[in-house]
């Protein structure tokens, strides 16, 4: 099985990239890829608990990617975008936090990457 790791770079909102992000990590985990969604930079306020995208007429990111784990796709925070943001744990929706050395040998094992910035 071909292993792909999406990194998701941009804020929820005002861009297409979060979204386009989630639809290609479904779209890859159905055509039976071993999928690992990475929120780094900007991306990891996709992740966080309480959005309220209604109020900008937008589409709910938060839960969007709390589904992720049900099309069988691994989704990860990197921690220091999480701490370079104020973000902690229980702040964000359930996603396994990595460091450099836990996101490096995420890497060295995958096929492909695709980044959405």
């Amino acid at each position: 099985m071909k292993k792909v790791i999406i990194f998701i770079k941009a804020g929820p909102y005002g861009m297409a990239s979060p979204g386009e992000g989630f639809r290609a990590v479904i779209g890859l985990a159905g055509m039976g890829f071993e999928v690992h969604t990475v929120l780094i930079d900007d991306g990891v306020f996709v992740l966080k608990k309480g959005q309220a995208p209604e109020k900008i007429e937008m589409h709910n990111l938060e839960e969007a990617y709390s589904s992720i784990p049900d099309f069988d796709a691994k989704l990860y925070a990197y921690k220091p975008s999480l701490d370079d943001r104020g973000l902690t744990k229980d702040m964000i929706i359930d996603a396994e936090i990595i460091d450099r050395d836990a996101l490096k040998k995420l890497l060295d094992s995958v096929d492909a990457t695709v980044t959405f910035v």
